[in-house]
């Protein structure tokens, strides 16, 4: 059913990708961020975030609020980026919440992130606790905790909190980006026998899955992982990549040699400021197994759109015409 919708930070990444989706779904309404863009699909319009938040009268004929908005994670944050988390990720989607409860909307999805759970290995379900381990992934927790308060203090109020795995796809600059670079310009990306599974998802995936839960109705509130139906090891999707970018077979660092490498790169990075392709934070994350099923959303109907090979061959296409 076509809806009149709000997407917030939507100039990020998954909003850049997302407003063509919702488009395409026959849905309009109005995209926002702190910055606003020059483009928009056709029934859309850009708003800066501040001046909608300040109308009392700007959530006119709105169904649902999509909130996107989001101040990412770093490594090492600073006192100030702590406080930035917890004023944009935290603070802010209370804003948001309760400026639809104001405008009597009653669909709000919110994007938050499977570091809200935490990183520890194994497989992971949305039943399980959050227990996040970094300031960035507690600030998730606490908006989601929000999420769910907003949804109980009123009858007939639907949220839904997706949960995606790591985001690849055109235009993606995170750790996943800097993995595929690795791999392209014939450097060691693997540590030992890079058995080690990791779920991710597809921005196309990811995308779909928003515009399906915008559709969804029963009231309450449910939280969905969002991954990619594959889930397959650091090696084979290292292989992957080498194989669609007609690059070597990935080369790997043995475990013993990446153990004295990885706390020399947290020098380097303390002392330049550079990102260092080996850390100890990237050993350690290389070296889990963190599984997040999406098995809930696709009983509840989501199909992907596009498989691993699929997304990946996106993503190199672009970072090919770089």
């Amino acid at each position: 059913m076509p809806m009149s919708l709000i997407v917030t930070g939507a100039s990020g990444f998954v909003g850049r990708g997302l407003l063509p989706a919702l488009a395409a779904a026959g849905h309009q309404g109005i995209a926002t961020g702190r910055t606003v863009s020059q483009e928009a699909p056709a029934g859309w319009a850009w708003r800066l975030r501040d001046e909608i938040l300040a109308d009392s009268h700007g959530g006119m004929g709105i169904d649902a609020i999509v909130h996107l908005e989001v101040k990412q994670h770093v490594p090492r944050p600073t006192a100030r980026e702590i406080a930035d988390l917890e004023r944009v990720n935290v603070e802010g989607t209370r804003a948001w919440l309760q400026w639809g409860a104001g405008h009597g909307i009653s669909r709000f999805v919110y994007l938050s992130s499977i570091k809200a759970v935490g990183g520890g290995p194994g497989v992971h379900l949305e039943s399980d606790s959050t227990l996040p381990e970094t300031p960035y992934g507690r600030s998730k927790a606490a908006a989601e905790a929000a999420v769910r308060e907003w949804s109980e203090a009123s009858h007939g109020r639907v949220a839904t909190i997706l949960r995606p795995a790591p985001v690849y796809g055109p235009g993606n600059e995170a750790n996943l980006a800097a993995f595929v670079r690795q791999i392209l310009r014939g450097r060691p990306c693997l540590v030992g026998a890079g058995a080690s599974r990791k779920s991710i998802v597809a921005r196309r995936n990811l995308t779909a899955a928003i515009a399906f839960a915008v559709n969804r109705e029963t009231p309450g509130c449910e939280v969905y992982n969002v991954t990619d139906a594959e889930i397959v090891s650091v090696r084979a999707l290292a292989t992957l990549v080498a194989e669609l970018g007609g690059c070597p077979a990935p080369r790997a660092i043995p475990s013993t040699v990446a153990s004295v490498i990885a706390p020399l790169g947290d020098g380097l990075e303390m002392l330049t400021g550079r990102e260092f392709p080996l850390t100890t934070s990237r050993l350690r994350a290389l070296r889990e197994e963190t599984i997040f099923p999406c098995d809930k959303l696709v009983a509840a109907g989501f199909r992907h759109p596009c498989s691993l090979r699929e997304g990946l061959i996106e993503m190199l296409e672009w970072a090919k015409a770089q």
